[in-house]
């Protein structure tokens, strides 16, 4: 059931024990805020700000609400599709990607259209292993975001599951530009995770072209965000990246005491899938005894 915009107005404000001339204050009289409350009026989008102002109460809280208390359609895919950490989360990719096609049937929505682009690359980069094949879907996200002026969250967290995909120099510009912007937006953006993701993504992007120095950079700073936001499972990759980057530098023994540090979180936390997804990478990465860190010996 879907209320009507005045109805929830209403309940909201009962709720906080507010009266219509508080909410009305100085923008709007009394009887016309009881016109909006009964669904005679709608409110000029001025006077809906004034309202959710005066309710304190976000826009988003509102929308929520008025769906009973729960989300559909394009609400529902950002929403599940922002809370994605980890592309190692693939059913949860999957189901994202089937409500984008199903919305799509009777609806055209840009944002819509670039995550399913999104789930598409993800599929071929983590199933069929193909950077290739995953391109042309990034490049169709990119070819509009890139006429930006600047990004918000749901671009930072489109673009952060492609930048990757783009010739080294490229996809670092797109990060770094990126990153600029978590900076300056950060009081809106709505996903603490996401500046770590960044610089997990960067890690292996420079790792994965042989820019060990850089990437070790990257992992520190990843470390640090991590910490900062107490993302648990981030900093298991975190420690993880930079054992394998500092087992490159010819620093092995230093590197496999992180390596074992970032396996035993994902086992105290009982993070089972990211478990078997920083194992297949430390298999695609190093050549080191894998088996050896399963069993907790080091040497």
């Amino acid at each position: 059931m879907r209320y009507q915009l005045g109805e929830v107005l209403k309940r909201v404000r009962q709720s906080k024990r507010y009266t219509q001339k508080y909410i009305a204050g100085d923008q709007m009289s009394r009887a016309t805020y009881a016109k909006i409350e009964a669904c005679n009026m709608q409110p000029t989008v001025g006077k809906f700000m004034h309202i959710l102002e005066k309710l304190d109460i976000s826009y988003e809280e509102l929308m929520y609400i008025q769906n009973s208390y729960s989300l559909n359609g394009k609400d529902k895919i950002v929403h599940d599709f922002i809370k994605l950490r980890t592309s190692a989360e693939f059913q949860k990719v999957n189901a994202v990607y089937e409500m984008c096609t199903e919305y799509l049937k009777n609806n055209f929505d840009n944002v819509v259209q670039d995550i399913l682009y999104v789930c598409k690359a993800m599929y071929a980069i983590h199933i069929e292993r193909s950077f290739e094949k995953a391109f042309p879907y990034a490049n169709k996200v990119w070819e509009r975001l890139s006429k930006l002026d600047n990004w918000y969250s749901i671009e930072l967290k489109l673009i952060n599951n492609i930048f990757f995909c783009f010739p080294l120099e490229t996809g670092i510009a797109i990060a770094e530009r990126a990153l600029g912007e978590i900076d300056r937006f950060s009081y809106i953006i709505r996903n603490d995770d996401l500046k770590s993701s960044y610089l997990l993504n960067l890690t292996i992007l420079l790792f994965k072209n042989h820019k060990y120095n850089k990437a070790y950079i990257y992992a520190n700073k990843s470390i640090e965000e991590c910490t900062r936001v107490k993302r648990f499972e981030g900093l298991a990759v975190a420690y993880i990246r930079k054992g394998v980057i500092l087992d490159k530098m010819e620093k092995s023994e230093q590197g496999r005491i992180l390596i074992k540090k970032g396996l035993s979180i994902c086992k105290v936390l009982d993070l089972d899938s990211m478990y078997e997804a920083v194992i297949q990478e430390l298999h695609e990465l190093t050549s080191l005894d894998i088996d050896h860190f399963i069993a907790g010996d080091t040497d």
